[in-house]
């Protein structure tokens, strides 16, 4: 199973926040961008652009190129899941399996908004991904960590703007074995939740020979 450790991005300069602000900025300009694509193609062709056909259209685009390439895919890549999301709902309302009526297209994001950043692990540290031609321009960032998740296996990292991006959380995701315990239902507890009390607790029955 997985389980998720949050951190706030503390102990930056504020050049740094600006880096950050600036890249989850042009973060939610590409994924507008996408949603744009998708909803567009829907419109004129009735159909659902794949993703790898959103990223096609997009390599060129100048948000795309700010960004770090595994970055702009992966954000591309979460819109994509949204639009699957909402193309398997209408597939069910179709069928009389779900109201049409919940049925929501994606919505963009506020054109002065954020939106989360994708980031990998190097080690006990992570830095923050650029694209060639943003690096040129601007300081590297890097990050500790918290010990908790040493030796631990991190499934995803993501970056979160908070109240407007006033700042940022880290959110990591990782794997954990999930223990199979053997339980004796013999001894559990019964609750019956009642009208005048919260609730009647019974003891476990015990065994007679």
């Amino acid at each position: 199973m997985y389980l998720t450790v949050k951190q706030q991005v503390k102990q930056i300069s504020k050049e740094e926040y600006r880096i950050i602000k600036s890249l989850s900025h042009i973060a939610k300009n590409l994924t507008n961008e996408a949603i744009y694509n998708v909803r567009q193609h829907y419109f004129s062709e009735k159909k659902y652009l794949s993703y790898k056909e959103n990223n096609r259209l997009l390599k060129s685009s100048p948000n795309y190129r700010k960004l770090n390439s595994n970055m702009a895919q992966q954000i591309l890549k979460e819109v994509d899941g949204e639009f699957q999301s909402f193309f398997a709902l209408l597939e069910k309302a179709k069928r009389n399996n779900y109201p049409l009526s919940s049925v929501k297209l994606p919505k963009y994001l506020s054109k002065k908004g954020f939106t989360t950043l994708f980031v990998r692990l190097n080690g006990n540290r992570l830095t923050i991904p650029y694209s060639n031609s943003f690096k040129k321009e601007h300081k590297t960032i890097t990050i500790t960590i918290p010990q908790i998740l040493e030796g631990k296996k991190i499934k995803e990292i993501r970056i979160k703007p908070k109240s407007e991006a006033r700042y940022f959380e880290i959110q990591y995701t990782y794997e954990v074995e999930e223990n199979q315990r053997e339980l004796n239902t013999n001894e559990a507890l019964g609750i019956d939740f009642g009208v005048n009390n919260l609730a009647t607790v019974y003891p476990p029955q015990e065994s007679h020979s």
